[in-house]
C-alpha cells in the first residue's frame, strides 16, 4: 500500500505530460499544410489539399504563384497549361471560402489578381491557337534585347544589364504597342525570365533585388496594357 503511495503521484505528473504532449500532436497537426505532389511532368505542381493557413497568407501565395507563371516562357506554359489552369481553380476556391475575412484592401488585391490573371489566361489560350510568327518574334527581340538579343551570352555577371535593355524600351514603345504586339513582348520577358532562372544561383544579391524591381515594372505596364485594351474592347 504504502509503495502504491510514492509511486502515486510520480504517475499522475506522468499521465499529466502525456496528455499536454497529445494535444500539442494534435495543434501541430491542425496547424500542418498537407500537400500532394505530381511528379508526373518535369516541373513539379503542389496540389492544397487541406490548409491551417490564413486568407492573408493564401493572398500571398496567390500572388506569388501568379507571379511564378508570368515569368515562364511559352514553352513551360504550353507543356503544363491544363495543370495550371487547375491549379488555379484549386486556388481560387480556397481564397473565395476564406474571403470575408481578408481586409478591404486585401479583398481589392484578390480581385486584382484574380483579372490579372483572367487576362493573362485569355493570351496564353489566344497563343495556343495562333502561334507567334518567327520572324516577328526576332524582331521584337532585337528591339528588346538589342546586344543581349542571343540569350545564351546573357550570364549573371551582365542578366542585369539585360533587364534594364529590356525594360528601357518596354518604357519608350508600350503606348504605341497593340495586344498582339504584347503577345512577343511577353514571349522575350519569358525567354529571358528562363535565362535568369538558369544562371540564379551566380547572380550577386544586388543584382537580383534590382531584377526583382524591373519585372514587378514590367507586370504593372503589360497590366495596365491589358486594362486600357479591355476598355477600348468595351467601348466599340
Amino acid at each position: 500500500m504504502n509503495t502504491f503511495k510514492k509511486l502515486e503521484k510520480p504517475l499522475a505528473v506522468l499521465c499529466l505530460c502525456f496528455l499536454l504532449w497529445s494535444c500539442e500532436g494534435r495543434r501541430d497537426a491542425e496547424d500542418t499544410e498537407v500537400v500532394t505532389i505530381d511528379t508526373t511532368d518535369d516541373q513539379d505542381t503542389a496540389r492544397v489539399v487541406q490548409s491551417g493557413k490564413t486568407a492573408e497568407q493564401q493572398l500571398e501565395e496567390f500572388r506569388g504563384w501568379l507571379n511564378q507563371q508570368s515569368e515562364k516562357g511559352d514553352t513551360a506554359i504550353r507543356r503544363n497549361w491544363p495543370k495550371v489552369k487547375e491549379e488555379l481553380r484549386q486556388r481560387n476556391a480556397q481564397l473565395e471560402q476564406n474571403v470575408d475575412s481578408l481586409s478591404e484592401k486585401s479583398k481589392q488585391e484578390y480581385r486584382d489578381l484574380r483579372a490579372r490573371y483572367e487576362r493573362w489566361e485569355e493570351r496564353q489560350d489566344r497563343r495556343q491557337q495562333q502561334p507567334l510568327e518567327p520572324a516577328k518574334l526576332n524582331q521584337f527581340k532585337d528591339q528588346l534585347l538589342r546586344e543581349y538579343k542571343d540569350l545564351n551570352n546573357v550570364n549573371a555577371a551582365n542578366i542585369r544589364e539585360a533587364y534594364l535593355t529590356f525594360m528601357g524600351t518596354v518604357r519608350t514603345k508600350r503606348r504605341n504597342w497593340t495586344q498582339d504586339d504584347w503577345d512577343y513582348v511577353d514571349n522575350v520577358y519569358g525567354q529571358l525570365n528562363e535565362r535568369r532562372s538558369q544562371v540564379e544561383g551566380q547572380i550577386p544579391t544586388t543584382d537580383k533585388i534590382k531584377i526583382r524591381t524591373l519585372q514587378a515594372e514590367y507586370l504593372t505596364l503589360e497590366g495596365a496594357a491589358d486594362t486600357e485594351s479591355a476598355i477600348r474592347g468595351t467601348r466599340r
